[in-house]
């Protein structure tokens, strides 16, 4: 039986390109990368969704909260493995939130999810580490203040993923990963991405 892996997240998991504003192909995008490295027997679903947050709907975005979105996921698919990628837009100065306001929207989102599966059908769940950004230009003043929030909140989210006993992927040391804009992943950055987190999802379902 095929095992459905869904990667939940924002813009870098939708693939934005930094150099066009445009969508990443499948074969640069790092969700269909991880589809091509499990090999057949898995089936990645792609769920991002740029502006995605954890914690508020971005100001005339529409409804954008990640916990809205996911549940139609949920309903629609078997799900083998569930990997979840936020809080990058939830550092946004307009939001002023500290890194513990961040960190209670996963767990609020984690426990969403718990509370949706019964124990015995809970599928794995994998938290992706917030990504190290570095806006630049114009970028700079709507995540401003953001590097004061990085460290604490990549400390909060793998507390979280312990608490739980969930796989947590720390990213902060990924080499080169983000392209001239500072906030979205270089095609090097989804192929590195990729790569860490095969080999997470392989280990989660020996």
């Amino acid at each position: 039986m095929t095992k459905n892996i869904l990667c939940f997240g924002d813009s870098n998991t939708w693939g934005l390109n930094p150099e066009t504003g445009k969508r990443y192909d499948e074969s640069t995008r790092w969700t269909m990368l991880l589809n091509q490295q499990l090999g057949s027997e898995y089936k990645v679903i792609e769920a991002g969704q740029p502006n995605r947050t954890l914690v508020n709907n971005p100001p005339f975005m529409g409804d954008l909260n990640g916990i809205r979105y996911l549940k139609p996921y949920l309903e629609q698919h078997t799900l083998n493995t569930i990997v979840i990628a936020l809080g990058t837009n939830d550092l946004k100065k307009r939001f002023n939130l500290a890194p513990a306001d961040i960190a209670n929207g996963l767990t609020h989102l984690i426990n969403s999810i718990k509370q949706f599966y019964l124990p015995i059908n809970l599928p794995n769940l994998i938290i992706i580490g917030p990504l190290f950004i570095n806006p630049q230009r114009a970028l700079s003043r709507i995540y401003l203040n953001f590097e004061q929030k990085l460290l604490p909140l990549n400390d909060l989210f793998k507390g979280i993923a312990q608490e739980h006993a969930l796989n947590y992927v720390d990213i902060s040391q990924l080499t080169s990963p983000l392209g001239s804009d500072g906030i979205h992943l270089s095609c090097q950055g989804h192929k590195q991405l990729s790569k860490l987190l095969s080999r997470v999802v392989l280990h989660v379902n020996q």
